[in-house]
């Protein structure tokens, strides 16, 4: 059975008036149709919204801690800026097996990466220095604990009211330690939001962007977060609002040298 392809896109035909009368009602039928069909095919230009432009040019917020890149490892305290309370980060560590999609890897990879860093603080006193071979130092890991209470080592974080309660939340990241969770330069990122009843909830969990951070902006009383990712032609903005307690894209915008377009979530 032969199948009828769709009319290809074409100019379209346009008759004089003296042409009209020679050709007759055919050559009209003719034009018009001609002219509708380049009206079908013409490209429309996607707008981008004015409010997502005003906000992709919002400065970040300033962070309550240091710049990302913080070097080696070391203790962190609880009196500076960025520091996460272990609660928080144990939390953090249980709603990630509940999260769709990457919860689990996520989870595994904070994991690996806690207990990376409790054995470089460890130093020489580690139990495992002996150990032979990666399965023998895992085994040996897992047996004796290094960093399952220790996990907001590896993390640092900036605290600010987002869910609008009056309690800061926590805008919190890797402390780029480790490649288990700074993989190709990126980094991940997790949204713990204050609970009426106490305690903090998991809002936002993904191997996001170089950048994620808070701007002055709020959507029914809830701050916007934006993600940034330079590229060498441009670069792309992604919008994030909160949605029924999490964070999700709401937009992305793409500029470059002609202005702002809209490009995949």
């Amino acid at each position: 059975m032969s199948m009828i392809s769709p009319p290809e896109c074409a100019p379209a035909i346009h008759f004089g008036t003296r042409k009209m009368k020679q050709y007759g009602t055919s050559a009209i039928l003719v034009g018009l149709a001609g002219s509708m069909l380049l009206l079908a095919c013409t490209p429309k230009t996607p707008q981008v919204a004015a409010e997502d432009i005003r906000i992709a040019k919002l400065e970040p917020l300033a962070v309550s801690g240091p710049d990302r890149n913080v070097g080696e490892v070391r203790l962190v305290k609880s009196s500076e800026p960025d520091y996460v309370p272990e609660p928080v980060a144990q939390a953090l560590l249980a709603q990630l097996k509940q999260w769709p999609k990457t919860g689990t890897e996520l989870g595994d990879a904070l994991n690996t990466c806690s207990t990376q860093v409790a054995v470089t603080q460890l130093g020489g006193k580690s139990a495992c220095r002996e150990a032979m071979g990666d399965d023998d130092e895992a085994a040996c890991y897992k047996q004796h604990g290094y960093g399952r209470k220790t996990v907001a080592q590896a993390l640092m974080a900036d605290h600010r009211d987002l869910n609008g309660d009056g309690v800061k939340d926590y805008i919190i990241s890797d402390r780029y330690y480790c490649t288990s969770l700074s993989a190709n330069q990126g980094a991940v990122y997790f949204v713990m939001l204050s609970q009426p009843k106490g305690g903090y909830k998991l809002a936002f969990a993904d191997w996001a962007s170089p950048v994620l951070y808070a701007v002055d902006a709020k959507v029914d009383g809830k701050a916007v977060l934006v993600e940034r990712i330079a590229k060498l032609d441009g670069e792309t903005t992604r919008i994030l609002n909160l949605v029924d307690a999490k964070y999700v894209r709401k937009s992305c915008l793409f500029q470059d040298e002609h202005g702002y377009s809209p490009c995949s979530l």
